[in-house]
């Protein structure tokens, strides 16, 4: 059975969003510092995921991919973070990101 390429990135987004949720929503409750290395981790695993999708296309001579959304995950997220706590402070960050959670599972028991 031929390996198939995932089509989008729904997963680099996905994990963005859940990201920014919990860093935002721990922001006041945590040392700056702590902050700091969340985003360095996530920066990691952001590349990470970079190098074995690359290693992917070489392995099954797919085409290679833009290579941008990677890039804007890895700066937007951590800029959506910061902006975010600035702006609405953790408390309201938590409340947005219950209410994302709830609507998305109430999409995927809709669709699935």
């Amino acid at each position: 059975m031929p390996v198939e390429r995932s089509r989008g990135f729904w997963h680099l987004a996905v994990g963005t969003v859940f990201y920014v949720m919990i860093v935002g929503g721990m922001a006041d409750y945590v040392e700056p510092g702590t902050r700091i290395a969340a985003h360095l981790g996530f920066w990691l695993l952001i590349g990470l995921a970079f190098l074995v999708s690359a290693a992917r296309e070489r392995r099954h001579d797919w085409a290679p991919r833009a290579r941008w959304p990677w890039i804007a995950a890895a700066v937007g997220g951590a800029v959506t973070v910061e902006v975010l706590i600035v702006t609405l402070g953790s408390p309201a960050i938590i409340i947005g990101a219950v209410v994302l959670l709830a609507l998305g599972a109430f999409f995927l028991m809709l669709v699935g």
